[in-house]
């Protein structure tokens, strides 16, 4: 397996035994094999070795450094959708229950010939009739019942794995976030460092009459606005750590740093080979899941055209004689006008447009799988030149550079101008490692599963 920024494989510290106990409330989910092969394919490395801390999990708090595992952990058992999902489990077991009871018995008294005129008159001749009715269902109308409900608890947890999906996914996009936040700080603080350090160095020559005082004030512009860099760097991490943290419900960033290695990349794989597992997909195999509820609700629909049996027995006891007699009675509706015929055709309806739905899901996957890919191999591709190339230029042009201006060959200019197109270089790096690892968190929530690396890549976690 690859070992770059894995949804994937930083879920496993949050599967298993270690499931959160909103979601261990879950009945077990639609494909418990895929889910286990999903979350226990990654151990508890982030990026690469070294980069994931091997203690037990700690209580987050304002003093501890995070990563990814334990982000996703608190984000699965304090996010209020998946909690909501687990009670909506809860309530379609209870429907499956009911669905499969037998109607209950009615009792009933009848009282006749009394309070007439005549003889008649109150309850001289009364006729009394205590009577037990039971509805009988026919046509299979239990069954199709209970097979219906069961369905509907199947889709109910094929949308709580949906759900799952993208709370992982979120969360591992909003981890990338702060990574990507705290590393434009360390880009930026690396600048600011850089320009700072040259002003002394300026000062002195222009003590010493070998550059004009203006070279101090470029000098100092430079370094105001790297300083400018810095404190919008730290808004804009202060901004992503808050929005990690309301991926587990607080308001404030409860934690200190966030752990990983944006630096390990590698190429991403052919496109074709993420395209072929979206059949596999949970947001697809839902819609098999439905189809399977719509066509046991078909069956309930024409079970329901069935008329039923009502049967009834008891005493009858005759006041004027004091004789007592049985009576028996069977009802059974005449189905002329309704036969549920409409019920039938919205059913048979529903069932025929789960295909469509079907497909239209699966074609909108299909996009946002490829535009993510698109991000992903548009990053990849700038991570590669700007590594192997830019950045290497620009580090041995600014040494030249330096050497060169203390030899009074290159201007205080010249110098700004490498120290800027080394910064902006770096700068640009990390925006495209953010840019990668983010579209490599959506490709892994829609696709469920981890990206492989290319048969000639050599980093691997076993």
């Amino acid at each position: 397996m690859s070992s770059h920024l894995s949804l994937v494989r930083a879920s496993a510290g949050v599967a298993g035994d270690a499931r959160p106990p909103a979601a261990s409330a879950s009945p077990r989910p639609l494909t418990r094999t895929a889910w286990r092969r999903f979350v226990l394919s990654a151990m508890a490395l982030l990026f690469s070795a070294g980069t994931l801390s091997a203690a037990p999990m700690a209580e987050i708090g304002p003093k501890v450094d995070i990563d990814l595992r334990q982000a996703l952990e608190w984000a699965l058992e304090r996010d209020p959708g998946l909690k909501a999902g687990a009670h909506e489990i809860e309530a379609a077991d209870g429907r499956s229950i009911q669905a499969g009871l037998s109607p209950n018995p009615t009792v009933g008294i009848e009282v006749e010939d009394s309070l007439g005129t005549g003889g008649y008159r109150g309850f001289r001749r009364t006729q009394t009739t205590l009577q037990i009715s039971q509805l009988f269902e026919l046509g299979g109308k239990r069954d199709r019942r209970v097979e219906a409900a069961n369905a509907a608890r199947d889709v109910v947890r094929s949308d709580q794995e949906v759900r799952r999906l993208d709370v992982l996914a979120k969360t591992a996009e909003a981890y990338v976030g702060v990574l990507g936040a705290q590393k434009r700080l360390a880009i930026a603080q690396e600048r600011l460092k850089r320009t700072s350090a040259l002003i002394p160095a300026l000062r002195k020559r222009v003590e010493t009459g070998a550059s004009a005082r203006v070279e101090i004030t470029r000098g100092e512009v430079a370094a105001d606005l790297a300083r400018i860099d810095v404190d919008r760097a730290k808004l804009g991490l202060e901004t992503a750590r808050r929005v990690l943290a309301a991926q587990w419900g607080s308001t404030m960033p409860d934690y200190r740093n966030a752990l990983g290695d944006l630096e390990t990349a590698i190429a991403p794989p052919p496109i074709q080979r993420l395209i072929d597992r979206l059949d596999d997909n949970p947001r697809l195999a839902r819609w098999k899941t439905l189809r399977g509820a719509r066509e046991a609700d078909l069956q309930v629909q024409r079970s329901l055209a069935t008329p039923d049996v009502t049967v009834g027995v008891g005493p009858r006891r005759y006041s004027e004689s004091n004789d007592t007699g049985v009576v028996f009675s069977v009802s059974i509706p005449i189905p002329v006008n309704n036969r549920n015929q409409g019920s039938i055709i919205e059913a048979r309806e529903e069932l025929e447009k789960t295909g469509d739905e079907a497909s239209a899901a699966r074609l909108d996957l299909y996009r946002d799988v490829s535009a993510a890919y698109g991000e992903l191999a548009s990053a990849w591709s700038e991570i590669d030149q700007l590594r192997n190339a830019v950045l290497p230029a620009s580090r041995a042009a600014l040494k030249g550079v330096q050497s060169g201006y203390g030899e009074g060959r290159f201007g205080v200019i010249d110098l700004l101008d490498a120290q800027g197109t080394l910064s902006d270089a770096e700068a640009r790096y990390g925006e495209a490692l953010v840019s990668y690892h983010a579209a490599v968190a959506r490709i892994e929530g829609l696709n469920a599963g981890p990206i492989d690396a290319l048969p000639s890549s050599k980093t691997t976690i076993h």
